[in-house]
């Protein structure tokens, strides 16, 4: 497909888009302006949410979802989807970089998005429109309504069908009355964290948000050689929202943001692995503080994204029709030394440079009828086109000895893998409720999705290294431009039965399937590797809960069991033999668990919570395609058998209208495996976080001391196995400072 013709197409969809945005588009939470947060100092919170595309209850909602509202974020000093984690049951979240967030939800997530055409296993929507692409398209959170984590397949009312879960964020909209607010934090690594919006009428029946972000701070780790900072960060963002009641029935909204990040990026450390044997050559020049970086290369994480985003919600009487269009864009690039080891004598001074940029085009239309009938549905079609280029540049110096064709000819040269990548994705959709009961309620949904991509895939050798080389950097072993396209469709239902045994007390049960379309590698070693695709991955859940509030809404108990079989699960393998991560279909693998969620307020001042999960997740019948190694049995990669979060928030009146607050949180992950073989591991580990501080009881104005991983544990949030070494990233540390925050 030639530059120009994918260029022209691009500009058909941005066309399409805006005409779709200028005309009539609202914002759900309008909903939320009716139906507000029913939030007092007598009880435990109750939020209102949109997980089933309406506005309702989180208690009434029949499925495992965990909602953050915006005084929690706010609180907690939320800016990323990583610190999400410890609040929400059965997630774990790893990063590699600045393009990379390895999210798992209930054992099912994607390591790495290393090909132009992988898709992530667990979702996420940003004011409902999907973003493809986790680390380089994903904005900073801030200025948000609420987070919604869904656990499980969402098959169904999702736009960009997911079979790990959804993470739904969705921001604070205009308000008619003036407000404004903000806060100001600083703190150790020189660190600043400022964000404040302003929101008003600027006509009877226009009214706006304009909301700004800024973070920065020193870096974690810093790189000795070239005496620079690593694991730092400098980043602003904003964002405007506009709310239109166009006529007594018509609302319509739309939102522009902006963000742009830029640091230098992670800190690689090789960490001697005890199941393999090594060549020895890594490990003993790489110090002995984590924090310290060895590498000839400069390095840097660079990261910009932005969208538009349009809605109206028409309200035609008996149903509403709603229109969605949206645009996201994302740009990033890296680079970063494999290896974590410093010029002779390692065995390879190796670098990775990677680029990425993505477009994504969401036009969703939907009819839902009245929520108060005994029949109720929804149904629409929806439509996602995606653009994406992706480029890995590996440029590498070996100083192991030998001469043309050994082992250091294929650690040494300078070669890049390009690809371009479109995928049109459609489907139709619907579910339907009925009240067999008043008490007992039937819903029955399904979505057909048809997932078509194309990729045009390059490898070019830019240097083979010393005089006489032969041989590219593995894994290449020869320049290659393949062009490839393939068709994956599924119907993927979902059928529940809702009792509602009182005001307080919900029980559901739940069948649901999801369905993940195949691809291509990212970096194969020649062109019949890179045209060979692999499968979709389907997965099936069964599930029952229970979510009461018990004792005058004192207490409240949300309990999720379930099991999900899974058919063909994409897992990424080292290719040891090439020196590079492919991913591959495993046969199949099982999951079981149980989840929970616990709030208690036994007095006014006193909140307490505690969540977790235990989780049995194993592979099933599943053959190592590259060496032939039988897994079956094997506990599920990145995938705790438990974790747990518990912790309490005060807020004490003191006199002269004045209030002491605090919070404290800890949250425990138990040893999990890196990889299928159950080789490389992490040890289990806990973050203890807390925050104390005094404020107006109005809430006008808060100052609070913070202090985060205030035990300064050590912990990795990713690693690469590595001829006998664990080339591994590690968490931020210890850091802690002073907040102010007001409203006005």
């Amino acid at each position: 497909m030639s530059v120009r013709f994918r260029r022209g197409r691009l500009l058909l969809t941005t066309a399409s888009l805006v005409l779709g945005v200028v005309m009539p588009a609202t914002s759900l939470a309008n909903e939320l302006q009716e139906q507000p947060v029913a939030s007092t100092n007598q009880g435990v919170e109750v939020l209102v949410i949109t997980a089933r595309r309406r506005a309702e209850s989180l208690q009434r909602v029949p499925i495992a979802v965990t909602a953050l509202g915006s005084e929690q974020l706010r609180n907690e000093q939320i800016t990323d989807l990583s610190e999400i984690a410890a609040y929400v049951p059965s997630f774990t979240y790893q990063s590699q970089n600045s393009m990379e967030s390895e999210m798992f939800i209930r054992g099912v997530g994607t390591t790495r998005l290393n090909g132009a055409t992988a898709d992530p296993s667990v979702g996420t929507f940003l004011n409902e429109i999907y973003i493809g692409r986790r680390g380089s398209a994903t904005p900073p959170l801030f200025d948000l309504e609420r987070i919604e984590v869904l656990r499980g397949p969402q098959g169904t009312l999702y736009g960009k069908n997911v079979v790990g879960g959804a993470i739904n964020l969705i921001t604070a909209a205009p308000q008619d009355e003036f407000g404004a607010g903000g806060s100001v934090s600083i703190g150790n690594y020189s660190s600043l964290f400022a964000e404040g919006f302003v929101t008003g009428a600027l006509s009877e029946n226009l009214s706006a948000r304009l909301s700004l972000y800024r973070e920065r701070h020193d870096g974690f780790a810093r790189n000795v050689i070239r005496d620079e900072e690593l694991e730092d960060r400098d980043s602003y963002a904003g964002r405007l929202s506009l709310l239109w009641n166009a006529s007594d029935n018509v609302r319509i909204s739309l939102i522009a943001d902006y963000s742009d990040d830029q640091g230098g990026g992670p800190s690689r450390n090789a960490v001697d692995d005890p199941t393999q044997p090594g060549f020895g050559f890594i490990t003993p020049n790489i110090p002995a503080n984590p924090r310290l970086n060895h590498s000839p290369y400069e390095q840097y994480a660079n990261r910009t994204t932005g969208g538009l985003t349009g809605r109206m919600d028409w309200d035609l009487g008996n149903s509403t029709l709603t229109y969605l269009a949206g645009y996201r864009y994302g740009e990033a690039s890296g680079r970063w030394t494999q290896a974590g080891a410093g010029s002779p004598p390692s065995i390879t001074d190796s670098t990775l440079t990677q680029y990425e940029q993505y477009r994504g085009y969401t036009q969703e239309l939907r009819l839902a009828s009245d929520a108060g009938n005994r029949l109720r549905w929804i149904g629409g079609l929806y439509y996602l086109f995606e653009d994406i280029e992706r480029s890995s540049r590996n440029t590498a110096t070996s100083f192991l000895p030998g001469g043309p064709g050994s082992t250091r000819d294929s650690l040494d040269g300078d070669n890049i893998f390009i690809g371009f990548s479109e995928t049109r994705s459609y489907a139709v959709f619907t579910e339907v409720e009925f009240d067999i009961t008043p008490a007992i309620t039937l819903v029955v949904g399904g979505r057909y999705t048809r997932d078509e991509k194309d990729l045009q895939s390059d490898a070019i050798i830019l240097d083979f290294g010393q005089p006489g080389d032969l041989l590219s950097p593995a894994p290449l072993q020869e320049a290659y431009s393949v062009t490839v396209d393939q068709t994956w469709s599924r119907f993927t239902p979902r059928v529940s039965l809702e009792w509602d045994v009182s005001d307080n007390l919900l029980v559901y049960a739940s069948y649901s399937e999801g369905f993940k379309g195949g691809g291509w590698q990212g970096a194969t070693a020649n062109a019949v590797a890179a045209a060979t695709a692999y499968d979709p991955e389907y997965a099936t859940t069964y599930e029952i809960g229970l979510k009461a509030d018990w004792f005058s809404n004192r207490l409240r108990t949300n309990l999720a069991a379930f099991y999900t079989d899974f058919s063909d699960l994409q897992v990424e393998l080292l290719d040891d033999v090439n020196l590079t991560l492919v991913v591959a279909n495993a046969a199949d693998a099982v999951i079981s668990g149980f989840e929970f969620e616990v709030q208690a307020s036994p007095t006014d001042w006193l909140n307490l919570f505690a969540s977790g999960s235990i989780i049995n997740a194993e592979y099933k019948d599943y053959i190592d395609p590259l060496r032939g190694i039988d897994y079956s049995g094997n506990q599920m990669q990145r995938t705790p058998q438990y974790q747990y979060a518990v912790g309490a928030d005060i807020r004490q009146p003191v006199g002269n209208n004045l209030e002491l607050i605090g919070n404290i949180n800890y949250a425990y992950q138990d040893q999990m495996y890196w990889g299928p073989n159950e080789l490389n591991f992490e040890p289990g580990y806990g973050l203890l976080n807390a925050r104390v501080g005094i404020g107006a009881e109005d809430g006008r104005w808060t100052l609070s001391l913070w202090g985060r991983n205030l035990t300064d544990e050590l912990y990795r949030v990713s690693i690469i196995p590595f001829v006998g070494d664990e080339v591994s990233v590690f968490g931020a540390p210890r850091t802690y400072g002073v907040r102010l925050t007001g409203r006005f």
